[in-house]
């Protein structure tokens, strides 16, 4: 997908943030802008915007007037999600997240005023054009996990240190599927979108937790929208498959983090097997040479059948510490 301004704008965003240049554009449902908060030193931030394709022929935009503005309120709820979650993150105490600085509305960087539709050319309204929402997160220094392996930066102290990012990943999934209340029923949330590009780690080994666009509330029985069903293909667990995944629960989490694990050691890509919820071969696990506790962990965090799997986060996190604890390490 071709950004409509593939240059940045002068005009600082908000009347504070100059944007310098496109920081990533990775095909999800979000642009990263690389900024400069012109209040605060210049410092370095990250703004995140509502990704859109745009141009005459266009998928997302092969609609009539009133379907295209369906869509772009359907994006932006998600994004206006995003906030709403690393707020609550905070609230519970959860550090290995981007901090959230601002979120404001402005003129989209990215839709333009007219597009051809299934029925001719049509306007988008003003007030459309003028309400993009905007998320200013801090920028964390790092590389994606998925950048480590592949360019062999994890290569020293492989295990050990795979065993301590999954503690602290179930740390964070440990406060993300705590309970409470909304009207009477009983609500989690689940990140649901575990994956090795959206782990960051900087060169001191700090995880950070990136993209809670995808974070998905457990209301009652289902998740729910905007986000329920967003999940990556070999990555997610099969019971994703079932109802579009709005059924799932704290038990995917899991299973997508025992797969994360499974890429990191074996470098072998779950999105590169057959079928959309391959299953993996765990002989990989031997042959890239980690311990038989290693091994059964990320075992079981695989099982198909949840009922199999680990239950709750804090059980497979007992586990990664006694294996930690096996290979010498202090915990």
């Amino acid at each position: 997908m071709t950004l409509n301004n593939t240059t940045p704008p002068r005009a600082l965003a908000n009347g504070r943030y100059q944007i310098d240049a496109i920081f990533a554009d990775s095909g999800g449902m979000g642009v990263l802008y690389d900024a400069r908060d012109t209040r605060c030193a210049n410092n370095r931030v990250l703004i995140k915007t509502t990704r859109y394709d745009g141009g005459t022929n266009a998928r997302h935009f092969a609609y009539d007037a009133s379907e295209a503005q369906k869509h772009i309120q359907r994006l932006r709820a998600i994004l206006e999600w995003e906030k709403k979650v690393l707020i609550r993150c905070k609230k519970e105490g959860i550090n290995n997240v981007p901090t959230l600085i601002d979120f404001f509305y402005d003129r989209s960087l990215l839709l333009q005023p007219t597009y051809e539709g299934k029925r001719g050319a049509y306007p988008l309204p003003a007030e459309v054009l003028v309400s993009e929402p905007f998320l200013v997160m801090e920028r964390v220094p790092g590389d994606t996990l998925e950048h480590l392996v592949a360019s062999g930066g994890l290569e020293a102290r492989r295990e050990v240190r795979l065993l301590r990012f999954a503690c602290e990943l179930l740390t964070v999934f440990i406060r993300l599927h705590r309970r409470f209340e909304v009207q009477g029923r009983e609500a989690y949330f689940i990140y649901q979108d575990l994956k090795p590009a959206n782990v960051l780690i900087s060169k001191e080994d700090y995880l950070t937790l990136i993209d809670m666009g995808g974070v998905t509330l457990r209301l009652g029985d289902k998740t729910t929208e905007p986000t329920a069903g967003m999940l990556t293909y070999g990555y997610a667990a099969p019971e994703g498959e079932v109802d579009g995944g709005v059924r799932i629960d704290q038990r995917f989490d899991l299973y997508t983090l025992g797969a994360t694990l499974y890429h990191a050691a074996t470098g072998i890509d779950p999105r590169e097997l057959p079928g959309q919820f391959p299953a993996l071969e765990l002989r990989a696990l031997e042959q890239a040479g980690l311990s038989g506790a290693t091994r059964q962990i990320i075992a079981r965090a695989l099982e198909r059948d949840p009922e199999r799997r680990y239950g709750i986060a804090a059980e497979m996190r007992k586990d990664v510490l006694s294996a930690l604890r096996d290979l010498g390490e202090h915990v």
